[in-house]
């Protein structure tokens, strides 16, 4: 299947199109061809296409709200209140990970589900809907931001709005409101819902077995993902891709790739093995990667365009020359015509500014200040972008007997309170002096080949007292996102050796190396003569 169908290509494999509007109607006819496009007509149309704010109130009995505190992830019946509509019988949940989870009795994220209980209810024409709390999104923006972006790029992505929710009469506040992954989302996007989607919260699924949401196969419940697992670990490279284009929508999935790594979306399944559902498409018969939880984006403007991909299906289609091809004209497409800082920072302000009639006025001033710095981020990320596509492309890292010095370091995360600087105090050093609050880090990149490395360096710290939070203390090594050895190298210590071995399975990769400090107060030095990648043999 031609790439051409969702985007126009640059480089080699085709002239980039330059100008956004050849872009939108290229996405506009891709997306018409596909039914990748919500219609008027389409379940919850008039949920999504208006910027009013639902009010919605859920009345949960004694017994269930004993139910839900005993078992949150378990259904219980409630009723749902919302504008002039009264909804029996609500099958409702809590919801959230590690970070956003919230018990009953503070801002809990909701899932409820109107036919549960009650066969053919439905909200607005959906069978199930997520109140997310927001409470990793003081800005309430960057989920619906995000999905509207796949969306624009051919990827099926729930949408969002928002929603004021209130709880046994108690009123929680603001909410986002995002569609569920049911068939009633499948059925704007493929002719067949019937096939099996997969919840994949556990982490990477295309080697997993994974908890089946819904499809009507059981017979065949992950054949589709047996064929992409084999596909993805097939080790001669050219049949690998002919395997891969075999069992998964590839325009799609490489379009998912760049887009979460151009909004830096760090807790996806491209970088972090997280967040996403898998579709098996019975008439294509392949499966089909949509995003999800995308309510942290952009924490990072120079996070590399071309980063470690730890999903395993990414790792596999950038081990590729096909798959590395296709990325790199794909990246260079979405950010030219469709990553529009205007457009995007604009959007941001319409999103924001439809909440106004629905808050108070300190809480929509804290967060059109929040979304001031989504903005901002927004902006800064594209610069960045822009610098990195415009380098050339690095060469590969020199090994003279085995041992390469590493140079170019940048200073990252400056504390508040602190300093960062470079010493000449008897030897050169990258230093660094806590505020009260650090996480700051040393960096710098290299392209090596397959192989196994040592990253090693020499460390010097004084009087360095630990964060109050985190595992990681004091000073130490890593390899950029993908590898954190946990150290807790704290109070004094005259140099000392430290050092990290990972590996490099793919034909060439760049590969970014982190001299981190995370305290309180103290000093680190990092002796630069030290800073070396030995090869293992």
């Amino acid at each position: 299947m031609s790439s051409a169908r969702y985007l126009p290509h640059f480089g080699a494999g085709g002239p980039l199109v330059r100008h956004a509007s050849c872009f939108v109607l290229l996405l506009a006819i891709a997306r018409a061809e596909n039914g990748t496009a919500p219609t008027q007509t389409a379940p919850g149309a008039d949920l999504f296409t208006n910027s009013s704010v639902r009010r919605i109130r859920i009345e949960i009995r004694p017994e269930d709200v004993r139910a839900l505190r005993k078992e949150s992830r378990s259904y219980v019946r409630s009723a749902i209140y919302a504008e002039d509509e009264f909804y029996p019988e609500v099958g409702v949940h809590l919801k959230g990970s590690t970070g956003s989870f919230r018990g009953l009795d503070d801002k809990p994220g909701l899932t409820l589900d109107f036919g549960r209980f009650s066969s053919g209810q439905r909200f607005h024409g959906l069978r199930k809907i997520h109140l997310n709390n927001s409470v990793e999104d003081p800005s309430y923006v960057n989920e619906q931001i995000a999905s509207e972006l796949f969306r624009a790029a051919g990827v099926p992505a729930p949408r969002v709005t928002h929603a004021l929710v209130e709880l046994n009469g108690r009123k929680l506040g603001l909410y986002v409101l995002k569609e569920g992954f049911t068939e009633d989302f499948l059925g704007i996007y493929f002719k067949r819902v019937d096939g099996n989607l997969y919840d994949t919260d556990l982490g990477d699924a295309v080697d997993q077995r994974r908890t089946r949401q819904s499809g009507r196969d059981p017979g065949d419940e992950h054949a589709g993902l047996e064929l992409l697992a084999e596909a993805a670990l097939e080790p001669e490279l050219n049949r690998r891709w002919q395997r891969l284009n075999a069992a998964l929508d590839m325009d799609r999935f490489i379009t998912f790739m760049a887009l979460e790594v151009m909004a830096c979306h760090r807790d996806g399944y491209t970088l972090a093995r997280n967040n996403f559902r898998l579709y098996h498409d019975p008439d294509a018969k392949k499966v089909v990667f949509f995003p999800h939880g995308m309510d942290q984006l952009f924490g990072r403007a120079d996070l590399p365009w071309k980063p470690h991909m730890a999903g395993l299906l990414a790792r596999s289609v950038m081990e590729t020359a096909e798959g590395r091809r296709e990325y790199q004209a794909r990246f260079g497409a979405l950010f030219t015509n469709l990553f529009i800082v205007d457009r995007l920072t604009n959007r941001v302000n319409q999103i924001v500014g439809a909440l106004r009639p629905f808050l108070g006025n300190s809480e929509f001033k804290q967060i059109e200040r929040e979304a001031a710095a989504v903005r901002d981020r927004i902006v800064q990320r594209a610069l960045n972008l822009r610098r990195q596509l415009a380098e050339p492309e690095p060469t590969l890292l020199e090994f003279a007997d085995g041992i390469a010095r590493l140079t170019g370091w940048t200073k990252i995360d400056q504390p508040a309170g602190g300093r960062m600087d470079e010493t000449i105090d008897g030897r050169s050093a990258l230093h660094i002096i806590a505020g009260p609050v650090t996480s700051a880090s040393w960096r710098t990149s290299a392209r090596l080949r397959r192989g196994r490395y040592r990253f090693e360096a020499l460390g010097k710290i004084v009087a360095v007292k630990p964060l109050p939070f985190g595992k990681n203390q004091g000073a130490g090594l890593r390899i950029g996102d993908r590898m954190r050895q946990a150290f807790n190298f704290t109070g004094d210590s005259s140099w000392k050796r430290l050092d990290l071995e990972f590996q490099v399975d793919t034909d060439e990769e760049d590969v970014e190396f982190v001299c981190e400090f995370r305290a309180s107060s103290g000093q680190v030095w990092f002796d630069k003569d030290s800073l070396r990648l030995i090869e293992i043999q």
